[in-house]
């Protein structure tokens, strides 16, 4: 009989047992999100008797190379304060701001978000003494994720940078307002998929850097934030630059007064490949000091309905030291050519457009371009080449003479040794628009 209690009693207890789940409770989960640099992050936690157990975060959208790569530190960071009050990651503040605001969600508690640091100001571009040539180049890229791309223009003397410039073009919604680029609202739109146009982030400042302060609480103005980093770049050489873009990215973003973009690095790398195309072109003769140039970039439209034309000129004061022109045109996406960066971010810029259908600049696919000039109007000069022989012809003209040359119309092509085209009149403005920015 005893015996019979004693296996009775045995096999309640395991019964028991079981019920509380094997003497081992899986704990419950919990999740929150908050906004961090490039989109939401989202965080789930495990938790167990009050103990966070385990912690997996997500946020697709954040810089691969910053945010994105102090997740998983931050991920142990939760387990181990066993809530937000973590010390975070140097260099990815708005990410590991968004993590603790996510997990106090999570948690049901309140997070203060800090106020933001007092950004410098930027520092003024120092003065760079000249005596000699002076040379201008031009390079696209990829500097801030795969959303956009970049553009930089640099003017050096030798290895030292003396005048830098970027912009970044980006779609937005086509019927938000905005300042897109020229024949948005011609032949160049059917490139563009539905609903959506291309902009210059310096042309629609406004607007992208309110982006900035609503999603990240920025406190310093996109096109601000580019002229910093312009300024930071004249007066070293191109190695110095690149020195600062290879290395450490939260570094650069110190380095860089005045600057608070986490992908500064990428920008200064930008200029630094300019500065390198720069010293491939021909050089022009200048005497004096860096404060007396001036360089600008304008959008226009040159050449007909179906593209855009960049022109850049550095000017001394009524003076164009120095010009470049690019135009930019789409093409079948299928074709083989060099097209823009992140071309093929179907998930990113790529989205943008319409289908079949890619952006490229004409120098970039100088050699396609050249042919079919050739074969539909017996062109004998290519595009780049023409390009070149039209900058060449108005630098060191004064601004009242290149507007002079522009008001020829067709006849201005007959003005301009080594240029074919028949709109060279309009890409002569399109120069004349940056020298007059």
């Amino acid at each position: 009989m005893k015996r019979t209690v004693t296996v009775l009693l045995s096999a309640a207890m395991v019964l028991s047992l079981a019920a509380c789940g094997g003497g081992k409770s899986k704990g419950e989960t919990l999740t929150g999100s908050a906004r961090g640099y490039g989109g939401d992050v989202t965080v789930t936690l495990t938790r167990d008797g009050g103990a966070i157990t385990a912690c997996s975060i997500e946020g697709k959208d954040e810089t691969p190379e910053i945010g994105g790569k102090a997740l998983a530190d931050l991920e142990k960071q939760v387990v181990a304060a066993n809530g937000f009050d973590i010390d975070g990651v140097s260099g990815a503040t708005i990410t590991s701001t968004a993590v603790k605001e996510a997990v106090a969600s999570a948690l049901g508690e309140t997070f203060t978000k800090p106020e933001p640091t007092p950004v410098a100001p930027a520092t003024p571009a120092p003065i760079v003494e000249i005596e000699g040539g002076l040379q201008m180049g031009l390079a696209y890229g990829a500097p801030h994720g795969n959303k956009s791309f970049g553009e930089a223009y640099a003017v050096v003397k030798d290895d030292v940078i003396v005048a830098a410039y970027i912009d970044e073009f980006q779609f937005v919604a086509a019927d938000a307002g905005l300042n897109t680029v020229p024949n948005s609202d011609t032949d160049f739109a059917a490139g563009y998929a539905e609903g959506q146009a291309l902009a210059s982030k310096r042309d629609v400042a406004d607007y992208y850097s309110q982006l900035m302060t609503d999603h990240a609480k920025a406190t310093v103005r996109i096109d601000d934030n580019f002229d910093a980093i312009q300024n930071f770049a004249v007066g070293k050489t191109i190695a110095e630059v690149e020195a600062v873009a290879n290395g450490d990215k939260a570094a650069a973003v110190d380095a860089v007064s005045g600057a608070t973009l986490v992908d500064t690095a990428g920008y200064l790398g930008l200029i630094a490949e300019a500065a390198k195309n720069a010293q491939g072109t021909q050089a022009v003769e200048f005497s004096g000091d860096s404060s007396a140039l001036k360089l600008n970039v304008a959008y226009s439209a040159a050449h007909g309905t179906k593209c855009f034309t960049v022109g850049a000129a550095v000017t001394a004061g009524d003076t164009i030291v120095l010009s470049y022109i690019d135009e930019f045109q789409f093409v079948a996406a299928d074709a083989g050519l060099n097209t823009v960066p992140n071309s093929d971010a179907a998930e990113g810029f790529a989205a943008g457009y319409a289908e079949g259908k890619a952006l490229a600049s004409k120098r970039m696919v100088a050699d396609y371009y050249s042919k079919n000039m050739a074969e539909k109007a017996g062109s004998t000069v290519r595009i780049d080449d023409n390009f070149t022989a039209i900058q060449n012809h108005v630098n060191g003209m004064t601004i009242a003479e290149a507007k002079a040359l522009a008001e020829k119309g067709e006849g201005a092509v007959d003005a301009v040794s080594g240029a074919t085209l028949a709109d060279t009149a309009g890409y002569v403005s399109a120069i004349l628009a940056a020298a007059e920015g």
